[in-house]
């Protein structure tokens, strides 16, 4: 299958970071095979062609950083702290006890709301409680695929909750945890390269030692990446030095946790000597301002991490924690968070929050030979706007895509070189009946959150 993309306005993100105007780029099956001047290819020789003219092309967005689950909390807790949030996210999850096929549900209705919103490869944090099973595993892995969206399944692990004392640490799980995972892994084997899978301790302070090593040793074993969560909050920092008497990231170099397969959400409380070392052992940094700021967690040094050339990528985290499942409202937030606390060294440039939101999120999820931008060879993994007015004039298109655009102007996605969105309508799954699933889980949402507040 040839599919030729002609005419368009083509932000590559290669490492020229070349902008095409009215350029044509051809798919073969689903990879990029060409990308050149209008009229490079014979038209004849495709088996599609489309007009793009007046269009842009864009790569496809990466959400570095996500919680799926969290959909069905959109709103419920607006709580002065993120213990107190955190607490009462947790008990109105294990309350509610989805069903696997309620766990598919919410994870379709929040992939699709990704791909509206141009966001093609997703990792999902995924926590599978109460009831931790393959079998729930699976459903969140056949969202993915059903929705066409490139997914990292990254199965969120925990046996100890110091930093939270809302929550009742897991003793003695470990061992089953870490079977679980790996049947987890082995099945996904066979949904790959669409579906991969990474293993998430929860965060270090909620993980034993014992824990976060039973992890990195599965990592090597199953050839996969690792992703938790770091010093998110101030507490968290604190926790550390009370826990280990150092510094979180200077106890994970001295438990062999710290690789270049790790990625670490938020990093919002670090000093210069963690930094160095993330850098040192190439760790991946995941920026997630929109909920830094719904938790006031913090601000993250992004500009000293970029300074020091430490790949970071963006992610929407959860809704219940954010607003909605949007790298384009991450990368806007990006630049805007530091300019309203920091002097002007602190701030970062648009064209640099589209590299977090593009090459910097493939990179983050160890995937940036096939993802993350437009280049031969690579994943057809591509968004097609038709420029609303946020985009128009087109002066400055960079800058435009960052602080203009919130996903109105997303006309088309193609996902492995097939059009899973295409004007506006999904083509492999029907959104209206996802959604009407979705509003008739209202009614038990509102109970226990009612025996919440009781509680």
């Amino acid at each position: 299958m040839k599919t030729l993309l002609k005419g368009a306005t083509i932000v590559t993100m290669n490492p020229r970071r070349e902008v095409l105007e009215g350029g044509d780029l051809l798919i073969e099956e689903d990879r990029i095979a060409r990308v050149g001047a209008a009229g490079s290819f014979p038209a004849g020789k495709v088996d599609e062609s489309v007009e793009c003219a007046g269009k842009i092309i864009v790569p496809g967005l990466v959400s570095a950083h996500s919680h799926l689950t969290g959909i069905f909390q959109r709103g419920l807790w607006d709580e002065t702290t993120f213990e107190s949030w955190s607490s009462r996210s947790s008990a109105t999850e294990n309350l509610l006890q989805f069903s696997a096929h309620e766990i598919y549900l919410l994870h379709t209705a929040a992939c699709l709301e990704f791909l509206r919103h141009g966001v093609t490869t997703v990792l999902n944090m995924f926590t599978p409680r109460p009831n931790v099973s393959l079998e729930n595993i699976q459903s969140a892995g056949h969202a993915f695929i059903d929705t066409g969206t490139r997914g990292i399944l990254a199965l969120s692990l925990q046996d100890q909750s110091p930093d939270n004392d809302g929550i009742t640490p897991r003793a003695g799980v470990l061992d089953a945890l870490i079977s679980l995972c790996r049947d987890a892994g082995h099945w996904i084997k066979d949904l790959q390269p669409k579906v991969t899978f990474m293993l998430a301790p929860s965060a270090p302070q909620r993980c034993s030692d014992r824990l976060l090593t039973s992890c990195r040793e599965l990592a090597e074993e199953l050839r996969v990446g690792i992703h938790t969560h770091l010093a998110e909050t101030e507490r968290h920092a604190q926790v550390a030095l009370r826990l280990y008497g150092e510094p979180m990231v200077k106890h994970l170099e001295k438990i062999g946790f710290l690789a270049p397969h790790l990625s670490v959400a938020h990093a919002t409380w670090l000093g210069d000597k963690e930094i160095d070392l993330l850098k040192a052992y190439d760790v991946k940094v995941v920026h997630n301002p929109a909920a830094n700021m719904k938790l006031g967690s913090g601000v993250a040094r992004v500009r000293t991490m970029l300074d020091k050339s430490l790949p970071v990528g963006l992610g929407a985290d959860s809704v219940n924690a954010g607003t909605v499942y949007s790298i384009f409202e991450q990368m806007k937030l990006a630049v805007l968070l530091p300019r309203s606390v920091s002097g002007a060294e602190n701030w970062l440039r648009p064209e640099e929050a589209l590299e977090m939101g593009t090459i910097g999120g493939a990179r983050a999820v160890l995937m940036d030979e096939i993802i993350g931008s437009i280049e031969e060879g690579k994943k057809a993994d591509l968004l097609i706007l038709e420029p609303c007015s946020s985009l128009l004039p087109m002066n400055d298109l960079a800058k435009q895509l960052v602080l203009s655009e919130n996903g109105e102007s997303v006309e088309s996605v193609y996902v492995d070189g097939k059009a899973v969105l295409w004007e506006r309508s999904f083509t492999a799954i029907d959104e209206q009946a996802i959604l009407a699933g979705l509003s008739a889980l209202r009614p038990r949402i509102a109970r226990a959150q009612a025996k919440v507040l009781r509680g």
